[in-house]
């Protein structure tokens, strides 16, 4: 029954995608299903006579699709994060899903199959999903409210920016090696059959972990070398690269999944192989932060652009009007980086205002930089919110 056709290398004229969940199946005992690709898959699972339960394998993809869904609502919120926004407004009734604002408004699905059906998910799991969005998001203050009416769901989802910059960020962080040593032991780990070369040390500085516990002097008896210093891992070699970039980097790569055909599950499920510890808040909230903290480092950035930008052309004062939405440099719209902070350039000051001006009377000291701030309201068709700043400084030559 052995197709033999060079050493140990086996052939087999069948579909190669749909193998990649025949092996998963052999490597974890459990059947996942692609989304479209059912009828493919059964045909393989014929083939290769593994049996299986239809009835779970139609659970599995629900789950499958509860879990995009969640993972969406994750992503927005750490977009909102990302652009100092607080407040997210959703209503999702049968024919689709609408966001309710004015001034920031992110692409929430990239998947219209997961877009159709959020209002049956929300009809099924909406109490459940509250809850684990609020425990996800707990350092964060999370707060879900969910109001169905006789077409759909309005949902309400707020946290505190505030509390994100209290957030330590507690995720490992490996600092980068430089190895004046060339006899530093290089390891080579054959994933799936897949290698991946890396250093001992990279390994061992995780020492919580499988790899890390394998890998130390004293555990000899646990390794097994299958060539030299190569070591074999029936594992799944794609997901193996974000395994692989923990032990780079302290981090665990979290939205991996868009492109690919891997899902949260399989992550988690390798993470627990390779005995990886894992908070989900943690996680979430760095990523949050981390998204944050690059926002604000390029908002400031930008100001900094406008202060040279000035000094270029010998001007020493510079007045910006900023509302929800807009940004007027000197009574006009400005061309440079600032205008694309547009849509959150009001929600940034509100939360980092004196932090902005103090940084910058650092930065350009020798210019004497003074920084006025002034937040004001105004009844233009109501009631309008601005914030005023005034920057003034002296450009002296020779």
């Amino acid at each position: 029954m052995r197709y033999l056709v060079n050493g140990k290398e086996y052939f087999f004229d069948r579909n190669g995608e749909m193998f990649y969940y025949i092996l998963e199946f052999y490597r974890t005992g459990k059947l996942l299903c692609p989304i479209g690709s059912y009828i493919k898959l059964e045909k393989e699972l014929s083939y290769f006579q593994i049996p299986f339960d239809k009835s779970e394998l139609a659970l599995e993809a629900s789950t499958k699709a509860v879990d995009r869904f969640i993972l969406c609502l994750k992503k927005l919120i750490i977009s909102y994060c990302e652009n100092f926004h607080d407040n997210i407004i959703l209503y999702i009734a049968k024919s689709g899903v609408s966001m309710r604002t004015k001034n920031f408004c992110p692409l929430l699905f990239s998947d219209n199959l997961i877009e159709r059906c959020t209002y049956q998910i929300l009809v099924k799991l909406e109490k459940q999903i509250g809850e684990h969005l609020v425990k996800t998001f707990s350092e964060l203050e999370l707060m879900w409210n969910c109001e169905p009416n006789y077409s759909g769901f309005l949902i309400t989802i707020t946290f505190s920016i505030k509390k994100l910059f209290q957030f330590k960020n507690t995720q490992n962080s490996v600092s980068s090696l430089i190895l004046d040593n060339i006899s530093e032991e290089k390891i080579i780990l054959n994933v799936g059959g897949k290698k991946y070369e890396t250093f001992r040390s990279i390994l061992t500085a995780q020492p919580k972990t499988l790899l890390g516990v394998m890998f130390q002097d004293r555990n000899n008896c646990m390794r097994h070398p299958v060539n030299g210093n190569e070591y074999f891992f029936d594992r799944n070699s794609e997901i193996f690269a974000y395994i692989m970039e923990f032990y780079q980097t302290g981090k665990i790569p979290w939205f991996i999944f868009d492109t690919t055909k891997i899902i949260y599950k399989q992550l988690e499920e390798e993470l627990d192989y390779f005995q990886i510890p894992i908070n989900k808040s943690t996680i979430f909230c760095s990523l949050a932060l981390e998204g944050a903290a690059s926002t604000f480092k390029q908002f400031i950035l930008a100001f900094e652009e406008l202060i040279i930008q000035h000094c270029e052309n010998f001007r020493s004062e510079i007045s910006l009007t900023i509302r929800p939405g807009s940004i007027l440099v000197d009574d006009r719209e400005s061309s440079l980086s600032i205008e694309r902070f547009k849509m959150n350039a009001y929600n940034i000051l509100i939360e980092k205002e004196k932090q902005i001006g103090y940084h910058l009377s650092k930065t350009f000291c020798k210019l004497g930089l003074e920084w006025k701030f002034e937040k004001s309201e105004r009844k233009h068709y109501g009631i309008e919110q601005l914030l005023e700043i005034f920057i003034s400084f002296s450009i002296r030559i020779g």
